[in-house]
């Protein structure tokens, strides 16, 4: 407990809010029923359109975001990681669609220029004690700020400080270049801060995703309420980020370090990478060599210069901060010490947005920057003080408590516990009272909003964003308005889903924005690779590659299979064909010896082809790994073409479900499947430029055709010298060759041109040898065509088919003679699969070795 003296000096000066049930601030309407001014442009659109008209809006705008893929993961495990961290990779999390309200919220101009000086003055008091915390701690030599808020916060990072005199950030002395505030208004109208995002706040992508989907659902409306644009604070964000590079470059490497796809604010990572000019980069893409940070690309190491972090500071270097860490780099903390490279947010910033420091910044806004705080915090105070205690303890049962240090923990409304536990929790809090800070509760402003019955008033806080510009800050214009449940506030977090609004802030005047230059004073050489191919990312796209590809083959079988069990009695030729095809479902894990051994009338046969699309089975299995990859790889995808990978995986998963189990309806799933990967092969051949990107996953799906065609025709030749014209029909129905071949041969079916076909001709894009020259070409252009496998082991796999298919070019075969040359096709093609499985291998240990994470794929990968 602090003594007088040192009371006097930490003592918050907050005044607290009464709650006043049903007085919320309206933020459209004034307290005589008048609509406010700036409301009415807007209000004049909403009534043209009416209450039918807007909920057609709200669809769309659904639509729009549903096209784009934006989610929010949700996290509902006990002991979840936090926003920006986990040591070992969790689950798969549940993502959820991003909720937007078509009806924005109204700020006036006068009203934010408020708001932005008080975001501004707060963001230079934060950055100012995170500078002093972490270099000289005048402030606790002074006694200005209790020892136990800042060494017990886990958020203080011992290595981050400096004691040589040095800013703590050496290369730019800002610790803070990105803030984020949530901002509540009270029934008497005065916003107040809630929270202090510093460590890595979110929001900033989702908003100008609002925005766009905004401007397309009430574009008339935004122009007549003349609405601040948001463009221009990513240009000044990417223009600071540019400015602060260690090096002195005119063309900085800056990159986006995420936790990864687990992380529930992964779409907004990519989002940001894109809008900012970043490559987006997980830690094991990082590494220190010689005191500096690199990115490994497949064309060696390549030097970074600005990180713009994403990852919880505690997480991102093992060797000196956590370490059980695996999402950072070993040596980040040295190469920053030494003034190598940038880091945005600082290491160590997230100290800076403990709840419990906001009972003191009123006090250190005087001694720091000379002036009061001029947007006030919600009443806080820290139960670590004595007179603190016994006023929580007064007014326990009108409050909110927190931990003193984190912003993540759920908040407690002690309202809301059962009479029996408020004493027990209060008996808590007296235990340990330096681990708790009570806040009040406020009820927040109203805004109209489309609910079930039209527009209705709901509570609203906004996260509201601001950026380093040079020495100063710039606030966006707007930002991100939520929704809280049971109109608290403290549950108005991103983490927890919900609707949110788009902050609209009316213009004083027009005219035109000024922005600081990004324009490079060297001229660039010019490049036609980009050259920033992480071996991560190459490894996400190869086996994404192999996925499509499986799917597709995987379809073609099983559309195969049921063309034949629906509809008129099967043929006894029908059923030869339908074993034949069960071995090669077999051979590609589609399914289980047991149910392939089966007679193919059967139940068991039937039944198992029927369901062999469930999640449980690896077709199934394969949809869910193409829609995560799909997803980590996003940032190498246009818009146009993620929207289209969204919308076709979106359609199969619809009708997966009700396709499993039903013959006809699997059928049409099975064409569903082929349209889909068709799509795909299409979007990834026209555009994707012809860099190592499009190399890998063009390979993937090479080197999966090729082992699906060797395993197909491999299952056709175990009835060849009984029944060879089923033995055709199927290797050719299952490869797409089938009319090719008709226009050549017309409708004589013979071994030597079917072989031909499907392993010779490399005019043939279901060819085995298409599939060998094309992998071949895309291993002699990678750019280490050294390195095991070589172009010539591919090309290599192909010669024993030329001297085999010239065996059975004969006018008269026997049947112990074609016997006998099916089975040594047969070894040849089997050989050729495990020779195909051994040039992965080498390709993973020549360009993947450094993945943490080994990749599993089916059966025989």
């Amino acid at each position: 407990m602090m003594n007088s003296p040192l009371q006097a000096k930490l003592s918050p000066t907050a005044t607290p809010v009464s709650p006043a049930p049903g007085e919320a601030y309206d933020e459209m309407v004034t307290g005589q029923g008048v609509i406010r001014p700036h409301w009415q442009p807007l209000l004049a659109t909403l009534s043209e359109l009416g209450a039918v008209g807007l909920a057609e809006r709200a669809e769309r705008g659904r639509q729009y975001l549903e096209d784009e893929g934006v989610t929010y993961n949700l996290y509902e495990l006990p002991g979840s990681p936090g926003p920006s961290g986990a040591a070992i990779a969790p689950p798969l999390p549940e993502q959820r669609p991003w909720r937007l309200d078509p009806v924005p919220v109204l700020l006036s101009a006068e009203e934010w220029a408020s708001i932005e000086v008080g975001l501004i003055q707060r963001a230079r008091l934060l950055d100012t004690l995170l500078r002093d915390l972490y270099g000289p701690m005048d402030l606790l030599t002074q006694h200005r700020l209790p020892p136990a808020l800042v060494y017990g916060h886990r958020d203080f990072l011992r290595a981050a400080r400096r004691t040589d005199g040095q800013p703590p950030n050496q290369s730019s002395g800002r610790m803070l270049q990105h803030y984020a505030a949530e901002l509540v208004r009270g029934p008497d109208g005065i916003w107040r801060v809630i929270a202090d995002r510093t460590q890595a706040p979110a929001g900033a992508g989702y908003a100008l995703q609002n925005r766009r989907v905004m401007s397309r659902l009430l574009g008339q409306a935004l122009r007549q309420c003349r609405v601040r644009p948001l463009n221009a604070y990513f240009e000044y964000w990417q223009a600071d980020l540019a400015a602060r590079t260690p090096q002195q470059t005119d063309n900085p490497r800056v990159v986006l370090l995420t936790p990864g796809p687990y992380n529930e604010a992964y779409f907004e990572h990519i989002y940001l990478a894109r809008e900012l000019g970043a490559t987006l980069v997980e830690g094991a893409d990082l590494t220190m060599r010689d005191g500096r940070i690199f990115i490994k690309t497949l064309a060696g190491l390549e030097p970074v210069d600005v990180i713009l972090r994403r990852l919880d500071g505690e997480w991102c270097d093992p060797l000196e901060l956590r370490a059980d860490s695996t999402l950072g780099v070993v040596g980040l903390m040295q190469a920053l010490r030494d003034g190598q490279v940038n880091i945005s947010n600082a290491i160590g910033s997230g100290l800076a947005g403990a709840p419990a420091l906001q009972a003191f910044l009123p006090k250190l806004s005087e001694y720091l920057l000379g002036d009061e705080l001029s947007l006030p915090s919600i009443a806080t105070w820290w139960c670590g003080q004595a007179y603190a205690l016994k006023e929580v303890e007064a007014r326990f049962d009108d409050l909110v408590v927190r931990s003193a240090h984190g912003l993540n923990d759920r908040p407690v409304v002690v309202a809301s516990l059962p009479e029996a536990e408020r004493a027990s929790f209060l008996a808590q809090i007296k235990a340990r009272p330096g681990d708790y800070v009570a806040q009040e509760r406020i009820t927040p402003s109203v805004s109209p909003g489309l609910g079930e019955k039209g527009l209705e008033p709901q509570p609203i806080l906004l996260r509201v964003q601001v950026v380093a510009d040079g020495e100063d800050y710039v606030v966006m214009p707007g930002g991100l308005a939520r929704v809280p449940s049971s109109n608290d506030p403290f549950a108005a977090t991103l983490q927890r889903g919900g609707i949110n609004k788009d902050v609209w802030v009316v213009a004083k005047d027009q005219g035109p924005t000024v922005i600081r230059g990004t324009a490079t004073r060297q001229r660039l050489a010019l490049r036609r690779s980009s050259g920033t191919l992480q071996s991560r990312v190459a490894d996400d796209l190869y086996w994404l590659g192999r996925s499509v590809e499986r799917l597709d083959g995987g379809a073609r079988l099983l559309r195969a299979v049921l063309s034949r069990v629906v509809g008129e009695f099967s043929s006894a030729r029908d059923l030869v064909e339908m074993a034949v095809l069960a071995r090669a479902m077999a051979r590609c894990g589609l399914l289980d010896q047991k149910a392939a051994a089966a007679p193919p009338d059967s139940a068991l046969f039937v039944g198992s082809i029927t369901r062999a699309c469930a999640p449980s089975q690896l077709l199934g299995q394969t949809i869910d790994g193409i829609e995560r990859l799909a997803a980590v790889s996003r940032h190498r995808f246009s818009a146009d073409m993620w929207r289209m990978l969204n919308h076709l995986l979106g359609e199969l998963r619809i009708s997966q479900p009700a396709a499993t189990g039903d013959a006809d309806a699997m059928l049409e799933f099975c064409d569903q499947m082929i349209r889909a990967t068709a799509a795909i092969a299409g979007m990834l051949a026209e555009h994707m430029t012809r860099g190592s990107g499009w190399r890998f996953i063009d390979f993937g799906r090479r080197l999966e055709r090729a082992i699906f065609i060797a395993r197909s025709v491999s299952a056709a030749t175990t009835v060849l010298s009984q029944n060879s014209e089923s033995a055709f029909r199927v290797a050719l129905e299952v490869s797409d060759s089938t009319l090719t071949y008709r226009r050549r041969y017309r409708a004589a079916l013979q071994a030597a041109a079917v072989f031909d076909l499907l392993l010779l001709d490399g005019s043939n894009p279901h060819a085995l040898a298409f599939q060998l020259q094309t992998m071949a070409q895309h291993l002699d252009a990678l750019p280490n065509p050294d390195a095991p496998p070589r172009g010539a082991d591919c090309l290599a796999l192909a010669k024993p088919f030329a001297d085999l298919a010239a065996l059975f070019d004969r006018d008269e075969i026997s049947r112990d003679d074609m016997a006998q040359l099916s089975a040594r096709l047969r070894g040849s093609l089997d050989a050729t699969c495990d020779a195909l499985m051994d040039v992965s291998d080498q390709l993973s240990r020549s360009y993947f070795s450094h993945v943490q994470v080994a990749r599993a794929f089916g059966f025989g990968s």
